[in-house]
């Protein structure tokens, strides 16, 4: 899955499907799904790429490199670096991490690591756990930058448990799953435009959540882009929606076709498809 970070959140752009007996992608696979980009959009600048652990390979590193495409990605610990004239697991770096500042170690010198000229950084997570991070541009705030992987995750969750429920289907066959991944990835787009409009033209409350590996708090909002905009959606199609002509009278309305007197024009769901 291909996703771009709009406004912290991640929108799905492409897929493939794999046919790998449950494992992971491969090289071949990742690097088709970032020239499928770069083909379809030879315009646009791609910031960083981030990925979790299981991407890295020297062959797909290789290819972003000749291609000078930015990355970001999480790696193994058991992956060697080059420390001096030898090379180390990456794990065996940095054994007093927790006396940096922020328990974090930015380096600014290269180590060759998947046969490529990248630069480390080490973190300290919550879980007291360390994060092996690379990249192919030096910049003190890799991790930082890093931790914007975690909105694909945010976005399974809502095709998934916390949302559309893709667990509970019973379809079984690739080409049938692939229409449903597809009807689905739309669902949640039009959630989450529907839901930043609802949130421009009212923001959501905002509460106050502790953090658990600290005493500090930090500002949360009620409800998500997401809840907001696919509750929105289920009224629309629960309430406003029953018959086929009404059904045809409001897709033309978000589509920009002449207005039409179905839905109050002063309640908020009006407000909300009018700016769609």
């Amino acid at each position: 899955m291909l996703s771009v970070i709009w406004n912290d959140i991640s929108i799905p752009i492409y897929c493939l499907h794999l046919n790998n007996n449950g494992g992971n992608s491969n090289s071949n696979q990742r690097i088709e799904l970032i020239k499928w980009f770069t083909q379809e959009f030879p315009n646009i600048k791609v910031e960083h790429i981030l990925a979790d652990r299981e991407f890295p390979s020297k062959a797909f590193i290789s290819f972003l490199n000749e291609q000078n495409i930015p990355f970001i990605f999480r790696t193994k610990y058991s992956v060697l670096a080059t420390d001096g004239n030898k090379k180390v697991k990456i794990s065996a770096l940095f054994p007093n991490l927790e006396q940096h500042c922020n328990k974090t170690k930015a380096e600014t010198k290269i180590r060759r690591i998947y046969d490529a000229r990248l630069y480390l950084t080490v973190r300290i997570n919550n879980n007291n756990e360390k994060v092996y991070i690379i990249s192919n541009q030096q910049q003190d705030n890799s991790a930082d930058i890093y931790r914007k992987r975690w909105t694909i995750e945010a976005m399974f969750a809502k095709f998934k448990t916390k949302g559309l429920k893709l667990e509970s289907t019973k379809i079984m066959k690739s080409n049938r799953i692939r229409s449903l991944f597809m009807l689905m990835s739309i669902a949640y787009c039009y959630a989450i435009k529907i839901g930043d409009i609802a949130n421009t033209l009212k923001p959501s409350k905002i509460k106050i959540l502790k953090n658990h590996d600290s005493n500090t708090t930090r500002p949360s909002p009620e409800h998500s882009i997401f809840n907001r905009g696919i509750n929105l959606l289920k009224i629309l199609v629960e309430k406003h929606l029953s018959y086929s002509s009404v059904i045809n009278k409001q897709l033309s309305k978000m589509f920009d076709s002449p207005q039409n007197s179905c839905i109050d024009r002063r309640s908020a769901l009006a407000k909300i498809i009018s700016a769609f």
